[in-house]
């Protein structure tokens, strides 16, 4: 799994996106998915609810949704869109990190985001992924692996060989020298009697076909002798069968049986939410009833979870999760048991919905610096996912010379100083382990200090602020009704000091003559 985190020692605003299904189409197949959490100093966040990237100043989201990987044949074509919202937004395609220019065989448009793939070459595969940008930055789309369906030649194929068995007892045919086959899903082991392709042997009580190809009599007899057996590999989506060497087999004569004892179990490995399959084979001449118990000894029954095929000899697991890996059993009435173990693996995958795409947006509102933070955890039995690399808006960090961008702590941290904030748009994190490759969308949306005030903290604030400059308002308001004041009545003031002054000096006058 994956969890990424972003660490802002800024006042922030942080928001998670989700995706939607897209138009991507390869003969009529479903498409996948893709998610991150987000970690600040609670001080620092601000949490909103974004009704929409429309009011938000940042690069596209993307809500196309891909397989991990799309198989191609000479009469398929392979139609994938990438879709985004947020502005007037422009598509750019990449293959093997070279963006995708428009031939005969492949085409990308720029306005509607489709890639096209018709008439395939080799030089057609590899790892793709879209980029979407609008006037703010650029988003990257969940990477998408592209490779030729295939059923190579079965190798070494060497004259007709004999195997002898013992009448009754448990006879194997190996599958030697398999060839390649993709996708795996579409290919199945066949194996053939006589001349030809036509025979196909069946499955039943006494004959099975282990998940290796190997084809096993469980209680051969002389049914089976003097026949020609030869293994084949069908792959479903190439329409190709592929036949191997062929094994002529003869069977000694025998008086008596042998006991059943167990001749095969499977270690299966599964893709996380896909379907498991184990398998558990006996032989002798006493067929039983095969039961099975999960990891923790309690008996399974048919249900929504699980289900048996084969004469039980088959466990399908249903929608594997990381629980459902370890040891389960089989056992059969005579108290023979094994041990087949289900292995349960995944690419890089976020938390919060185990996918491998996440899309989350911030808003900054200081110029302080970042921390964005890629911490990658695969599946228990997996080695740690590695950050391969580091884009801004699309494009890989291959420079770090000037420390306006810092790449730390062995990859996983990348900081990113004040001064380049507002010019960041959208950053991203490519993980990956043996099992595929995970992105995370960083986008960033610098605003300064233009807060929006919200919360009783900041309603607080508020009104002592307009407190304050109602307080101003009024001392400017009665200083400037004084100065109209003292400028209207200062003459009349000085006229009537002007005669009261003469009034008293005529009196002295007065009073001197007098």
């Amino acid at each position: 799994m994956v969890s990424a985190f972003v660490d802002m020692c800024s006042n922030v605003t942080a928001n998670t996106i989700g995706g939607s299904p897209s138009n991507s189409t390869i003969q009529g197949s479903p498409t996948t998915s893709a998610s991150v959490e987000i970690s600040s100093h609670p001080s620092s966040i601000m949490p909103t609810t974004h009704k929409g990237a429309q009011s938000f100043n940042h690069p596209p989201i993307i809500t196309s949704e891909f397989r991990p990987e799309y198989f191609l044949n000479k009469i398929s074509n392979l139609a994938l869109q990438c879709q985004a919202y947020s502005g007037n937004i422009k598509y750019y395609w990449y293959q093997n990190g070279r963006k995708v220019e428009n031939q005969i065989q492949i085409t990308a448009n720029i306005t509607s985001g489709y890639l096209r793939i018709t008439n395939y070459t080799k030089d057609n595969f590899g790892v793709f992924y879209c980029v979407a940008e609008n006037d703010y930055g650029a988003s990257v789309s969940p990477f998408v692996k592209i490779s030729e369906a295939v059923l190579d030649k079965f190798r070494n194929i060497r004259p007709l060989s004999m195997k002898s068995c013992e009448e009754y007892d448990h006879c194997k045919l190996d599958c030697s020298y398999k060839p390649r086959c993709e996708p795996h899903d579409a290919c199945q082991f066949e194996w053939t009697h006589g001349i030809g392709t036509q025979n196909t042997v069946s499955e039943d009580e006494n004959i099975a076909i282990d998940l290796d190809g190997n084809l096993h009599f469980l209680n051969i007899s002389k049914d089976f002798e003097n026949k020609t057996y030869a293994c084949g590999i069908w792959n479903e989506q190439t329409r190709t069968l592929n036949k191997g060497s062929s094994t002529k087999l003869f069977i000694e004569a025998s008086t008596y049986g042998t006991s059943p004892r167990p001749v095969f179990h499977s270690n299966s490995r599964v893709h996380l939410g896909k379907h498991g399959v184990l398998q558990c084979l006996f032989s002798g001449t006493s067929m039983s009833e095969i039961k099975w118990k999960n990891k923790h000894g309690l008996s399974i029954s048919t249900n929504n979870k699980y289900r048996t095929s084969q004469y039980g000899r088959i466990l399908h697991v249903m929608n594997v999760t990381y629980n459902d890996e370890g040891s389960f059993t089989c056992e059969t009435e005579n108290n023979l048991a094994q041990t087949p173990y289900l292995n349960v693996t995944s690419p890089p995958v976020f938390p919060e919905n185990g996918k491998s795409f996440l899309t989350t947006n911030f808003t900054i509102y200081s110029e302080e610096f970042i921390r964005l933070t890629c911490n990658a955890v695969s599946s228990p039995m997996e080695n740690h996912p590695v950050v391969t690399h580091w884009m801004k808006n699309g494009s890989k960090i291959t420079s770090f010379q000037d420390f306006s961008i810092q790449l730390l702590e062995n990859n996983r941290v990348l900081k990113i100083n004040r001064a380049v904030i507002e010019k960041v748009g959208g950053i991203q994190c490519v993980t990956e382990n043996s099992e595929g490759i995970a992105v995370v969308n960083f986008l960033i949306n610098y605003v300064g200090d233009n807060r929006i005030l919200k919360g009783p903290f900041n309603l607080f604030y508020l009104a002592v602020l307009v407190f304050a400059i109602g307080v101003l308002v009024l001392i400017a308001f009665g200083f400037f009704n004084r100065k109209r004041c003292y400028q209207k009545f200062m003459p009349l003031y000085l006229v009537i000091r002007r005669r009261s002054t003469d009034n008293r000096e005529n009196n002295y006058d007065n009073i001197a003559i007098q």
